[in-house]
């Protein structure tokens, strides 16, 4: 996997020039299509497991998200990802000894890949003062014998 790390400002110094992945850091995985992804999981070894950025955002009821338009038979969809501050109350969201803080007001940015598989991608295509955001989904693969095609 390559990727990169976007190290938060309160990233875990371990020493000088050496850093520890931590829950909740925020990295660009490049081989999944430049997916914005959230560490979930820090492993004892130093390994980590993270999910996309999107799917975590749904699963985390954080933003209250509302469809905006539904073409399935393009398979484009426009969603709103509203931000939700009382929401944002809980522990796991703020710095800690194994926990990187998340700024959810500069969480994403237009052109940011939150949820990427082989068939489909959204992309944030708008972003509020407030962190509010717009995404858009559009298919990106066709499945045909076991294969992938891209189409976009």
């Amino acid at each position: 996997m390559s990727c990169f790390l976007a190290v938060p400002a309160e990233a875990k110094s371990v020493e000088k020039d050496t850093y520890r992945v931590c829950k909740n850091d925020i990295f660009i995985d490049y081989d999944q299509l430049n997916c914005k992804k959230i560490v979930t999981e820090v492993k004892d070894d130093g390994s980590f497991t993270a999910a996309d950025l999107g799917e975590w955002l749904e699963e985390q009821d954080i933003y209250d998200i509302s469809v905006i338009k539904d073409d399935e038979n393009t398979g484009y969809k426009k969603m709103f990802y509203e931000r939700n501050p009382e929401k944002e109350a809980s522990d796991e969201f703020y710095d800690s000894e194994d926990t990187s803080y998340i700024d959810f007001q500069g969480l994403v940015y237009e052109g940011d890949v939150i949820r990427s598989t082989d068939s489909f991608q959204e992309t944030v295509t708008e972003v509020s003062f407030d962190g509010s955001f717009y995404t858009e989904t559009e298919m990106t693969g066709l499945y045909v014998d076991g294969k992938t095609t891209r189409i976009k």
